[in-house]
């Protein structure tokens, strides 16, 4: 009885919060979607759906929606969402309490509508200290939410004017990734390959020659597991620990606090990393102990999203080349596609326009795609399409294209590039 109440009380305040809340309002305009809450037992559930700025609700214990929450049993619900701990939700899934079903990016969105309704929130009850090293389109991201969030915040860049903006609204500017360590106990960074993050620990001036012992190294950026596992090995030896926490998310998402992270690493470690990567993540999610992990899961998420982008750029070569209109392809692509930025993406193919709302350049997506053709080739074998894609990448990048956004490469699969 308590969660149906719970449910109906949550269908008034968003429908009340409509007429006053601003930035509830304009997140219902990104998108439509339906969530169903439910339990287990289908004995409590309500179906919200979200559409032209409004809100619809029925009452019910099953029914079909773009994603599912579905519960252990009413309690253990009604607990976690009227708990004051933001990582609630985030630990009944981790603990299975809680399961998604269906599309996931809608999940998410459902989370970015529940935390503006609840609006600002207080500063973390946390005596961790962060460094953000890397303030790129990501990073800035991740440190305009950690510094939102109260957290006491070290930056640095290579280019101190990116930083500028932090250090007005109360951040220390440290000189190299040495001092920012040294003034914190989590170092969080968002860098661009192996190779930076690798510079940014081990150098003179790096990470090692001013973290304390037991600090901690939270590494956002994509890197190779093998990468991971010599940051993993340096770390222990040093007396601090490394966690892999990756995140899945355009910097749209980054700045507006709604990015995946995965995230690994030994378990004390990662509880003391959970309210920083709750900041700027929607979600978080926990696959294990062994940091690698995490790198093996963002590897696989973006061969995912790259294999899409090559398909549909074989699709619309071929429709060309037999004189089909782009259009049919446009309407298929939708229909297709619910996750909002494959659909961006299907129309970045369909009109060719790589040049602008660039969140990812194509340098790189190719970093990226070696890495999970290197992945493939010590695991599985699988990935059969990522030497085709770096090829084509190649080729775009040998055209200059390579601050182009990633999906140009798909612009190779027309036959007169071949």
């Amino acid at each position: 009885m308590k969660l149906t109440l719970l449910l109906f009380a949550l269908s008034l305040k968003l429908r009340s919060a409509i007429r006053h809340n601003e930035l509830l309002r304009t997140r219902l305009q990104t998108r439509t979607g339906s969530v169903w809450i439910q339990t287990d037992d289908h004995r409590v559930g309500r179906l919200f759906v979200f559409s032209k700025g409004q809100i619809f609700t029925r009452v019910g214990g099953q029914g079909e929606a773009d994603v599912k929450m579905i519960w252990k049993d009413a309690d253990t619900a009604f607990k976690a969402m009227t708990s004051s701990d933001p990582l609630a939700i985030a630990h009944a899934l981790e603990h299975r309490y809680l399961r998604l079903e269906g599309d996931m990016s809608v999940a998410q969105w459902f989370g970015s509508l529940i935390k503006a309704l609840k609006g600002a929130t207080a500063a973390p009850q946390s005596a961790e200290k962060v460094a953000m090293i890397g303030l790129g389109k990501m990073g800035s991201g991740l440190a305009h939410n950690i510094q939102k969030s109260g957290f006491e915040l070290v930056v640095f860049n290579r280019t101190a004017a990116k930083a500028q903006v932090f250090v007005d609204l109360g951040a220390r500017l440290a000189k190299n990734p040495r001092e920012a360590a040294a003034r914190a106990s989590i170092v969080l960074t968002s860098l661009m390959d192996d190779a930076s993050v690798c510079e940014a620990v081990t150098a003179p001036d790096g990470i090692l020659a001013g973290l304390a012992a037991g600090g901690i190294h939270l590494c956002a950026t994509t890197i190779s597991p093998k990468m991971a596992r010599e940051l993993t090995e340096l770390h222990r030896k040093h007396g601090s620990h490394f966690v892999s926490a990756a995140v899945v998310g355009r910097p749209d998402a980054a700045q507006a606090g709604e990015l995946i992270t995965l995230m690994a690493g030994d378990k004390d470690s990662v509880e003391r990393c959970k309210p920083v990567c709750a900041a700027y993540s929607s979600t978080t999610l926990v696959l294990g102990e062994e940091p690698s992990l995490a790198n093996y899961a963002k590897l696989s998420v973006n061969y995912f999203a790259v294999a899409c982008l090559e398909l549909m750029g074989q699709i619309y070569a071929f429709g060309d080349a037999a004189g089909i209109d782009r259009e049919f392809y446009a309407n298929l692509f939708d229909a297709s596609f619910a996750n909002p930025t494959l659909k961006m993406y299907a129309k970045k193919i369909r009109e060719k326009v790589f040049q602008n709302n660039i969140g990812f350049e194509l340098t790189g997506g190719l970093k990226d795609v070696k890495l999970m053709h290197a992945a493939s080739n010590e695991t599985s074998h699988s990935l059969a399409y990522a030497p085709i894609i770096i090829e084509k990448m190649e080729k775009a990048i040998a055209e200059g294209w390579a601050h182009y956004d990633w999906s140009a490469f798909t612009e190779f699969s027309a036959k007169n590039h071949c």
